[in-house]
Order: structure tokens, then C-alpha cells, then sequence
């Protein structure tokens, strides 16, 4: 449920009370993210408090009284969260100051918009409580800037690196020209970060709705393809092959320019059914932890064709790509292991890729059967929408150069709409569950493993969505009606 900012604000005062009123033996400051955002009057979602002492007591307390569970982040530097659940904030992450003044505690966060402090106790005048900083903070505030706070800040945490374009994305500000420099001379230093780490920040960058800009001035950092290696490959292979100018990695960079452009007009290129296709991509619950649809689908654009290098091959005077969406999605699943995604987070990404040429293949006959649509839907389920604007941000990705008509690419949209206003007809009368499989038939009718198991099986699917077929003895009734009409069903066996 959407609040206002005044009750927000009223929610953020009672339980900043609340905190307070059990923090009479303990020196309590609001640090990091959350002053940040106060000032820049932002919501947060979570509260940052540094302690003079007794960090995990402190903790446990709070945890107790807010009757919340209690997690130790990490016990050596004394940093624990608390998780909340029906409060305004998710959490509450609380630390012992780092130094022995919380002066030494700001000479010693990450960038200069987080080395911002106040009184915990001052929160309840929330415009006029006294604000603690480091030197020339409050200037790159105004300015608008992302600068480190010390020379030696990435090298006490590479990720840091990242944070640095996650910030600048989230606050739409811009990383110093210092700050920029100290990055490209640490970049390599990103591979010391555990996987995790360096795959919850990025999808924090991904989840920002002009995230390309910020991916972009990190490519040009050298970050991008020290976190990515592949990106090298890309980079250097089929540059004179390819319709971009930058080869194969401009395709990809215009690809996810194109997706992020769509998802951003969704009213403008869906028209009739925009709400639930935005209601579709705030669907993240399957995800891992940082992770969502939209940033997963961003990094299916981006990695859709990584495995063209290899499968490069000249045919007639005609370059040919034949099998690059199964090696792809193979390369693809490598990646994301390697990243420590989730098992859902990496399913979905294969088939985006595995699948991506699935509505090109279709489009090539001008129009559409039912039949084929069916299938199509059955194949790809729930995950239909996602695959359908990823193939439509692949031919806008040519936009700029022309290799499409106009008129083409206005069939290629009216393709994708058509198809999204079918499946969503579909899904409202009743997107029905399965009721067969192949396996079922085979053992049913002795039938061996081919097309015609996939036709069967079309045949079930379109009686389920013309309210022919209910149940698994239905669809084995329509089979072996179907079966008695084939001529020669010797040759079946």
C-alpha cells in the first residue's frame, strides 16, 4: 500500500522514538545512507546507526523490543541488521564506531555523501537537527558529485568500485573526475570481492530505469569487462561482421538501451494491456535477493548473443551464427554459477537466451496460427512476456542504422502486441494448468518419442482453452480420436 510522505514521516518519527527511549545508557548516531537520504529528502529503507559501545547488546535490545529477528553481519567489526516486518523500514543495521570519536567513524565511509552523521536523539525536530560531516560534504551534495573520501577507500573495499556507479545511478548524480581515475587505477582489484557481493551491487545498478548510462560510464572505467570478462570477447570478435560499428558489443549495449526504452513506455508500445505487463514485471518473489525481473531480463539483452564469437561461420558469402542461442544459454548458466545467482535467477535467463529467436522464427510468415500461438505459449508460460519484448528490443536495436523499414519494424510491434493481447485474453478466461505431458502420452498409447507427441499435445493444450478438456481422462479421450483419424498408425509404433 502506497502512503503519503506525512505518514511516512509520522511512521519513521514513532520508531525512531522508540529507539530512542531505549538508548538512555548509549551514544547513538544516524550515519550512511540513512542521514544521506534525510537530507536529500528521500524515503529509506533502512536505518544506519552507529554505537559508542556494547554494539551486540545494543542490538539484541532493539531486536527484542521491536520483537525482530536478529542477524550477525559481521561479529569480528561488530555489525549486526536487525529485519523488521510491518514497520516503514526493512531494516536496521547497526555497528560499534569505527575510531574513537564518530569523526574518526566519517574519515573512514566510503564516499563523501555517506560520511554524514547527527545525533540520533535530535531526530525528533527532523529540519533542524545539527548534522555532523566530513570536509566538503555538504559542496558535493550541491554539486551533485560521487568523490571518495580517502585515496585509500577502494583498496579497503574494491567493491566500492561498484558503489560508486550504483550511487550515481540511484541519486542521478555524477562520479568526480578524482573518483574516476582512482577506479581505473584500481579496477583489477574487483576480482578480490566474493562473487555475491559483486552480483548484488550490479543488480542494484540494473533495477534503476536509465541503468545503460551508468553501465556505459562504467564499461568506459574498465570496470564492466573486469567484472565481466566475456565482454573482451565481444569487444574484439565480429567488429567487421556485424551491423554495428562496435561489433557485437554495441549490439548488445543497443539491445539493452532498447529494453530499458520499452519497459519505460510500456503504455506507449502496449497499449491495451500495459498494466499487466507492468504488473507481470513487478513479479520478483521466484528471485534471489537484490535481484528482479526487469534487471534479469536487462541482463538477458545484454548476453543474449555472447555466443556469436564462436559460432561465426561464412555460408554462400553469408555469415551464419547456427547454434549460437544453445551455446549462449550454455555459457550463460557458467556466468551466472560463477556469479552465485539463484537457481530460478538462472533458469530464466537461459531460456531468454536459449529462446530468443523463437518470435523472429515466427514473424518470418507474415502472420500467426492460433496453433502456433498456443504452442508458443505453452512452451514458454508465464515467462511469454519477458521473451517477447526481449526479440522486440533486438530489432529496435537497429533503429539507428536503418537495416529495418519503418514499416517493418511497425509489423514487428504490431507482431509483439498481438501476441502479448492474446496471451493475456487467454490468461484471463482461464490460463489452465497442465493436465498431460508428453511422458503420459508415450506410456498411455505406446508411442515413441517425436512430433507427433508435440502435436498431441497442442491438440490438449487448444481443447483446455476452449473449455473442451478439464481433466487428464479428457485429454486421453481427444488423443485416441485423434489417433483412429491417422491412416497409418502402424508407423507411430
Amino acid at each position: 500500500m502506497t502512503i503519503s510522505n506525512m505518514q511516512w514521516i509520522l511512521e519513521l518519527n514513532k520508531l525512531i522514538n522508540k529507539i530512542n527511549s531505549l538508548s538512555q545508557d548509549f551514544k547513538v548516531y544516524a550515519v550512511g545512507g540513512f542521514s544521506r537520504d534525510l537530507i536529500l529528502k528521500r524515503r529509506c529503507n533502512d536505518i544506519d546507526l552507529v554505537v559508542n559501545k556494547d554494539a551486540l547488546n545494543y542490538s539484541e535490545k532493539i531486536a527484542c523490543a521491536l520483537k525482530s529477528k536478529l542477524v550477525i553481519l559481521d561479529d569480528k567489526n561488530k555489525i549486526y541488521r536487525i529485519i523488521l516486518e510491518n514497520y516503514i523500514v526493512d531494516n536496521i543495521d547497526i555497528s560499534l564506531i569505527h575510531g574513537k570519536t564518530i569523526w574518526q567513524d566519517l574519515q573512514n565511509r566510503d564516499f563523501t555523501i555517506n560520511a554524514v552523521a547527527f545525533d540520533l536523539k535530535f531526530f525528533k525536530n527532523f529540519n533542524k537537527y545539527p548534522i555532523l560531516v566530513n570536509k566538503n560534504v555538504l559542496k558535493d551534495f550541491k554539486l551533485k558529485v560521487i568523490n571518495v573520501v580517502s585515496i585509500e577507500s577502494f583498496r579497503i573495499d574494491p567493491l566500492r568500485m561498484l558503489r560508486a556507479f550504483r550511487f550515481a545511478a540511484e541519486l542521478n548524480f555524477n562520479i568526480s573526475c578524482k573518483t574516476l581515475k582512482q577506479i581505473k587505477q584500481n579496477v583489477r582489484l574487483i576480482s578480490k570481492v566474493s562473487p555475491i557481493r559483486i552480483k548484488n551491487e550490479f543488480f542494484k545498478i540494473l533495477a534503476i530505469n536509465n541503468s545503460v548510462i551508468f553501465i556505459e560510464k562504467m564499461d568506459k572505467s574498465g570496470l564492466f569487462s573486469e567484472v565481466f570478462t566475456e565482454v573482451n570477447i565481444m569487444k574484439e570478435i565480429c567488429k567487421k561482421y556485424y551491423y554495428h560499428s562496435g561489433g557485437l558489443f554495441q549490439h548488445s549495449f543497443e539491445t539493452m538501451r532498447s529494453i530499458e526504452n520499452i519497459l519505460n513506455n510500456l503504455k506507449k508500445y502496449f497499449p491495451g494491456n500495459y498494466l499487466n505487463i507492468q504488473q507481470h514485471f513487478n513479479n520478483d518473489n521466484i528471485f534471489s535477493e537484490n535481484v528482479t525481473r526487469i534487471g534479469l531480463l536487462k541482463f538477458a539483452a545484454f548476453f543474449h548473443d555472447n555466443a556469436k564469437p564462436e559460432t561465426a561461420k561464412f555460408e554462400k558469402g553469408k555469415l551464419h551464427f547456427l547454434g549460437h542461442e544453445e551455446i549462449g544459454a550454455e555459457k550463460i548458466k557458467k556466468i551466472m554459477s560463477n556469479l552465485k545467482f539463484g537457481k530460478k535467477d538462472i533458469e530464466f535467463v537461459t531460456l531468454l537466451i536459449k529462446k530468443h529467436m523463437r518470435p523472429s522464427t515466427l514473424v518470418r510468415n507474415s502472420t500467426i496460427t492460433r496453433k502456433a500461438a498456443l504452442k508458443f505459449f505453452r512452451d514458454i508460460g508465464d515467462n511469454t512476456p519477458d521473451l517477447l519484448i526481449l526479440s522486440m528490443s533486438d530489432w529496435h536495436s537497429y533503429k539507428e542504422l536503418r537495416i529495418f523499414s519503418k514499416e517493418t519494424l511497425k509489423f514487428q510491434e504490431k507482431f509483439i502486441e498481438e501476441l502479448l493481447r492474446y496471451y493475456y485474453e487467454l490468461k484471463k478466461v482461464t490460463f489452465t494448468h497442465k493436465i498431460i505431458d508428453g511422458n503420459m502420452i508415450m506410456i498411455k498409447f505406446n508411442l515413441k518419442s517425436g512430433p507427433l507427441i508435440g502435436e498431441l499435445l497442442n491438440l490438449v493444450f487448444e481443447a483446455q482453452q476452449e473449455g473442451k478438456v478439464h481433466d487428464t481422462d479428457g485429454a486421453f479421450r481427444i488423443i485416441s480420436l485423434k489417433l483412429k483419424h491417422i491412416k497409418q498408425p502402424s508407423k507411430l509404433i
